[in-house]
């Protein structure tokens, strides 16, 4: 793939996400889904860790004790199942003590890691990330599968409950943080376990960066509570299956006012819901908090080591210099201070070494207070009407062939198409024009003309050879033979004559020349402007490169600064300091490849003179 295919991959895909920055849609074009209800603040007092005296709660306590190695084991290996079934068993024990004796640190972690256990394997949180996150079976979903994936049995929104789940999710564990906070404030508190005749023992070495996890864990969702991510239309996803088959023959039928709907710039889609954005902003907050508790883990590690071995012996790993070490305290004192370099980053800016080399900063904190949508960082672009789409605009020239890529081709498909449909009922069809691979004559005598027809009872291959006078193609069944097969002869289908309109062919001192395209014949869906309005390049010409003394050659990333241009490049400071002329750098340096000298500016070979 050259690299102005790429590109248009990636321009393409995410101007036809973002479509509404250059569409706008009505402002009752709201998504169906409400927002998840702002789960209530769980705040109550812990403090202290102190030792049972009561021996019956000691008992209980033990036993259920006795399964946490079982869960951690369970969790290690992706068991959720089978952990929040062991949990489950000793859930309420820990609670009934904690009842009892609220100041029971080692109540409080098993009722911790309890909760942490329900949270892994909630059913909806867990089918969300499992749809979402399951890439093969979404790009293998057919027609009818975006209703049965995306919408629960009961027709609810997959991604309505799904958030409601995850903001229901939050008290529990809120409760869970605080519990665990407390432990490690308590910087003497252990927690002793055997497995396999061995002793373990716990401290805040463990437990801090635990404690950083569930904040993580929050920060995750919050955000996925917050966003507006309904792209449903008036609660199903027809939509999707109407555009998955688009007929490029009947473009008036190709319905994409979702796509605006959704993504204009009066659209609530990506937006942060109202109820939620204080929650959202915090995030950053949130982050914060999980890095310091890994790195007071880190620091304990680091002290605990300087008393040698003999305080760590029941530990998962032992901190230190010597043999008997698992990890040296320099490494961890390299771990703080590239956490602490993050740490301090999530508000004055990240700087982000690519795989290529080239630097990048990133403002995490600004991210989080974008709560409007993404739309007005788009680059400034315009979305054409179904009726351009397959009108040559740029990227192309006028040749004597009709075959390869001449725009021609799509305008004889549909009026082959309408002509068929008087007399027949077709449910697809897909028509294309061929030279024959056996022939050396490049002229539009060996040029022919194929087609799928397929109705609800029948499916039939013909071709006809074309000839042309004047800009008027008129078509011939082939004779069968010579071992080439040329269609069904069961079926007769006499075609009339097609005049081609001016923007595909004009005639030239008798001769029919026809709009073709320099590489591909691309629909043109957009083309980008300048802030005023006005067009820099679209689509086509983006994708089939420009000619620079006679030869054809591909855009060059550098290039591109020139016709595709950002209203804010810094996306609301995201990017601090970026520039125009930085960004395209970056995208040049990190996009170059080795293996593929055309994909950067290098004349391509088509056999064609220019």
């Amino acid at each position: 793939m050259g690299f102005s295919n790429k590109l248009l991959v990636c321009a393409f895909g995410a101007t036809m996400l973002l479509a509404g920055c250059g569409s706008k849609g009505s402002s009752d074009d709201k998504p169906t889904s409400p927002a998840a209800d702002i789960p209530e603040t769980t705040n109550f007092n812990v403090s202290g860790c102190s030792e049972l005296n009561d021996a019956n709660a000691q008992a209980q306590l033990e036993s259920a004790k006795a399964t946490i190695v079982d869960i951690l084991q369970s969790l290690g290996e992706g068991d959720f199942h089978n952990a929040q079934q062991i949990s489950a068993q000793t859930k309420a024990t820990f609670k009934s003590v904690l009842d009892k004796y609220p100041s029971s640190c080692e109540a409080q972690l098993g009722y911790a890691l309890s909760i942490v256990t329900d949270l892994v394997n909630n059913k909806e949180i867990k089918g969300f990330i499992d749809t979402v996150s399951n890439k093969k079976e979404i790009v293998d979903m057919n027609v009818n599968d975006y209703n049965r994936i995306l919408m629960t049995t009961d027709g609810k929104l997959l991604t309505s409950v799904a958030q409601t789940a995850m903001a229901e999710a939050i008290p529990s564990l809120d409760s869970a943080i605080i519990y665990l906070r407390n432990i490690v404030n308590n910087k003497d508190f252990t927690c002793k376990y055997t497995y396999k005749d061995r002793t373990f023992e716990l401290d805040r070495g463990e437990f801090s960066p635990a404690l950083a996890g569930l904040f993580v864990a929050k920060a995750a969702l919050t955000f996925g509570a917050s966003l507006n991510i309904d792209f449903s239309d008036n609660g199903n996803y027809d939509w999707m299956n109407n555009l998955e088959n688009m007929d490029e023959y009947e473009t008036s039928k190709i319905n994409m006012q979702q796509i605006e709907r959704l993504l204009s710039k009066k659209s609530s889609f990506s937006t942060v819901y109202d109820n939620w954005k204080s929650n959202y902003k915090n995030i950053p907050n949130l982050l914060d908090s999980a890095i310091s508790y890994v790195e007071l883990g880190l620091q304990y590690g680091i002290d605990e080591s300087k008393n040698g071995t003999a305080t760590q012996m029941n530990d998962p790993y032992i901190v230190g210099d010597g043999e008997m070490s698992d990890v040296s305290a320099k490494d961890f004192q390299k771990a703080i201070d590239s956490l602490e370099y993050y740490r301090l980053g999530l508000r004055t800016g990240v700087e982000i070494t690519l795989p290529r080399g080239s630097k990048i900063t990133v403002n995490i904190a600004k991210f989080f207070e974008i709560t409007d949508g993404f739309q007005d960082y788009l680059p400034y672009h315009h979305i054409n009407q179904a009726s351009e789409w397959y009108k040559p605009d740029e990227g192309y020239d006028w040749a004597n062939i009709l075959f390869y890529t001449s725009y021609a081709e799509h305008e004889l498909g549909e009026a082959i198409k309408n002509e068929l449909k008087k007399s027949m009922t077709i449910t697809d069809f897909e028509a294309w024009i061929s030279s024959p691979y056996y022939s050396s004559d490049e002229s539009n005598a060996s040029a022919r003309m194929c087609m799928d027809i397929e109705t609800a009872d029948d499916y039939s291959y013909k071709c006809f050879n074309l000839a042309v006078s004047n800009c008027t193609v008129s078509f011939t069944e082939p004779e069968q033979g010579s071992g080439y097969y040329y269609g069904d002869t069961d079926l007769s289908i006499t075609l009339s004559p097609v005049k081609l309109s001016s923007e595909v062919c004009k005639v030239e001192n008798g001769t029919s020349l026809f709009a073709t395209a320099y590489q591909h014949q691309t629909e043109n869906f957009f083309y980008f402007t300048d802030a005023s309005g006005k067009k820099t390049i679209s689509m086509q010409g983006l994708d089939n490169g420009h000619i620079v003394n006679g030869e054809l050659v591909d855009y060059t990333p550098r290039e591109l600064g020139k016709f595709i241009i950002f209203p804010d490049i810094t996306f609301g400071g995201v990017l601090p300091g970026m520039t125009a002329e930085k960004f395209w750098d970056i995208i040049a340096t990190e996009s170059e490849d080795d293996d593929d000298d055309d994909d950067w500016g290098y004349p391509v070979d088509y056999g064609y003179d220019y």
